[in-house]
């Protein structure tokens, strides 16, 4: 599922913009997006500590903070989502460039400049896929160094997480929400699929029936393990596996 943020102060702005979104997306046929909305500089950042975005429209002046000290913000806390700028005011553009943002956009929103702006935002998303890590991870006495790829899950455990490679189980003190973010750069190979697993989709050798006529992931080299698929995730493994 493609999650937006859609971040501007004036709430006509962000129904205009979340209605023009939900068409380009249904045209090229990515039913499964999902649009959130903030009304503040502070409300983005609460959102950011929740969720991981495929991208963020991010109007420059959202009332409590400008948008470009937001996107500095965002990106010295190596939250490293994908701005699309939006904004009145055109002589903000090249601010917006020196940011490193995928495109700006002004208003009053226009439908056929929205659709260059995903189109540009796809075609980012291609060309910046990269394989993140290698992590640290503690091991006894010392720190093994864990490349991503090894990785088949990870589980969620009190105040931190259990990351379980090919070989070996790691007990890590960062929550699932840190490890999606690290993880983000490899675009849909790693998915949360249930509130507790992160899977890494590579590793996924069966979709397998599951409790309530649901589905649960069955992973290589981990013997009778089957991690469940939530149901609001089942539209998103559909796709990723041509179903």
């Amino acid at each position: 599922m493609t999650r937006v943020l859609i971040a501007d102060d004036e709430r006509p702005a962000r129904s205009e913009l979340k209605f023009l979104l939900e068409k380009i997306f249904k045209d090229l046929n990515k039913s499964g997006v999902e649009l959130i909305e903030a009304g503040s500089g502070s409300a983005v950042l609460e959102v950011l500590d929740k969720y991981t975005f495929d991208a963020c429209f991010l109007d420059i002046e959202l009332g409590d903070k400008r948008g470009t000290e937001l996107a500095e913000e965002m990106r010295q806390k190596n939250i490293n989502t994908p701005i699309i700028f939006v904004t009145a005011y055109e002589n903000y553009a090249l601010n917006a460039f020196d940011l490193d943002a995928v495109d700006y956009v002004m208003k009053p929103f226009d439908e056929n400049r929205i659709r260059k702006a995903i189109k540009k935002l796809m075609q980012r998303k291609t060309e910046t896929k990269f394989m993140p890590g290698p992590f640290a991870l503690p091991a006894g006495d010392h720190m093994e160094v864990v490349g991503a790829d090894s990785i088949s899950y990870i589980e969620a455990i009190h105040k931190g997480a259990k990351v379980h490679c090919h070989k070996n189980i790691y007990i890590s003190n960062e929550p699932l929400t840190t490890w999606e973010k690290k993880l983000s750069p490899a675009g849909d190979q790693f998915a949360r699929i249930h509130k507790s697993f992160i899977v890494n989709l590579n590793a996924c050798e069966a979709l397998v029936p599951d409790y309530n006529n649901g589905y649960a992931c069955k992973l290589k080299e981990c013997d009778d393990i089957a991690i469940p698929i939530s149901r609001n995730m089942i539209h998103e493994i559909r796709q990723h596996f041509c179903m």
